[in-house]
């Protein structure tokens, strides 16, 4: 695969405490529509279930913290990468899913990885075995 043109960021780094990582790279960093769906689902649901449990503060944390994402994204200088996947894609991804039995976005996300020339920022080792459709794979 060609050299890599940036970086996509997995949601579990969005997620984690070693989004820091982020500052230390050098190339464009990339999030796709998938990635901000997880990430504002993942804040909502953890806010949902704190309020549940009776737990306001933390409630309000997260609510904090997804109050302050736009903030984020532009201290970081994070790309949005549209992802045009079409009808034809779809057997691709189906194919991702069921033969190596990654997620329905982690399928969706290697096809943009792939297309656009990305490496990938992860936490996930699920992406080894995408290695064929990212110019490299970047574990924190």
């Amino acid at each position: 695969m060609e050299k890599a043109k940036g970086i996509l960021i997995d949601t579990n780094v969005l997620m984690s405490k070693k989004i820091k990582v982020l500052l230390s790279l050098d190339k464009p960093l990339y999030i796709t529509p998938i990635v901000l769906l997880e990430y504002l689902k993942w804040v909502i649901e953890s806010r949902n279930r704190a309020l549940s449990q009776g737990n306001v503060e933390r409630a309000k944390g997260y609510e904090k913290l997804i109050k302050l994402f736009p903030e984020l994204i532009k201290q970081l200088n994070i790309n949005f990468i549209e992802q045009g996947i079409s009808a034809d894609d779809i057997n691709e991804v189906i194919s991702l899913i069921l033969e190596r039995g990654v997620d329905p976005g982690d399928a969706i996300n290697a096809i943009t990885t792939k297309r656009s020339k990305l490496m990938i920022i992860t936490g996930d080792k699920d992406w080894l075995r995408l290695k064929d459709y990212v110019a490299d794979v970047l574990l924190t």
